[in-house]
């Protein structure tokens, strides 16, 4: 009330109408932030904001708004031009380094969403992690390892008023090595290798940067696997390579262990489309993913893996 006071307001004023001031005054990250608003009977104004490197800068910013709005005239005349600039218009929103929010799972074509005066502030997340683990199905009777390296974005919307979203949903890109791995028969080996990709949509029920982000992802991907067949006395009978096309439906969870670096664990499976076969010199099977027709066969295939990174 001093500072106010020392800038000509008057608090009693004869005949006016009854009026309250909202105000208020937080520490954030970077500093300080204030906001101010007068309300009576009939009406608000709108909500002022401002924002300091110290409590004492935020105080007399907002000192210099409540005069304003309880003796207009005679301090708009009076008040220094940069004071009043620093407290009528929008500053900028501070960076926040937390964001929080979720996907919907049939969000609308357009939508519209009122806020308040003030700054929209749009963020990327974004997570680099690597991770190791197996996966089944893709050769028969065969567990073979399996490394990713996946990149993740989410984009937020932060309100003035502080309120997050993620608008769309989350996308995720990822390459893998696959193997090396053995079949063994009775006369033969068959070393498998190769690499694949996918592309994934994901639905997050819960996100947020400094705790867990849980996804549900579905996923279009392909890649290609080498074959190499040998006989018993370890002379080559067969290499080829086989193209193959994948679609996996997955949950991911990731716990973020500060503001940089995060562990996370990912499961999923489905279908895979190639001939995984292998031959004898003879031309008999030695094992195959479908019966030996000569369309692309269809096969079932699961992952489960473990792995960290980081995350801005």
């Amino acid at each position: 009330m001093t500072a106010v006071a020392t800038r000509g307001a008057n608090f009693d004023g004869a005949g006016a109408v009854k009026r309250t001031m909202m105000v208020s005054i937080h520490q954030q990250d970077d500093g300080f932030a204030g906001a101010f608003q007068v309300r009576d009977d009939r009406d608000a104004t709108d909500k002022r904001e401002v924002h300091g490197a110290s409590c004492g800068e935020v105080v007399d910013a907002l000192a210099v708004v409540t005069a304003i709005a309880l003796h207009p005239a005679e301090e708009a005349a009076s008040a220094p031009p940069a004071s009043f600039a620093k407290a009528s218009e929008p500053a900028p929103m501070p960076p926040e380094r937390r964001l929080r929010g979720s996907t919907r799972w049939f969000p609308p074509r357009s939508e519209s969403m009122p806020v308040g005066a003030g700054t929209l502030r749009f963020d990327l997340q974004r997570s680099f992690t690597a991770y190791a683990g197996a996966t089944v199905g893709m050769i028969p009777s065969v567990v073979m390892p399996r490394y990713d390296l996946s990149l993740g974005v989410a984009s937020f919307v932060t309100t003035p008023e502080g309120a997050q979203r993620i608008s769309g949903p989350v996308l995720q890109g990822r390459i893998s090595g696959v193997g090396p791995a053995t079949y063994r028969s009775a006369d033969t080996t068959t070393d498998i290798a190769g690499f694949s990709f996918g592309f994934d949509l994901c639905q997050s029920p819960l996100y947020d940067t400094r705790a867990w982000v849980v996804l549900f992802c579905g996923e279009w991907g392909g890649g290609v696997m080498n074959l190499l067949t040998k006989g018993a006395d370890g002379k080559q009978i067969q290499s080829k390579n086989v193209g193959f096309g994948t679609l996996n439906l997955g949950a991911e969870v990731q716990y973020n262990v500060g503001s940089l670096f995060h562990i996370g664990a990912k499961v999923g499976g489905g279908f895979s489309f190639g001939q995984f076969s292998a031959e004898r010199a003879d031309g008999s099977r030695i094992f195959g993913s479908s019966s030996g027709s000569s369309s692309p066969a269809l096969s079932w295939s699961a992952y489960a893996l473990l792995g960290a990174g980081v995350h801005f």
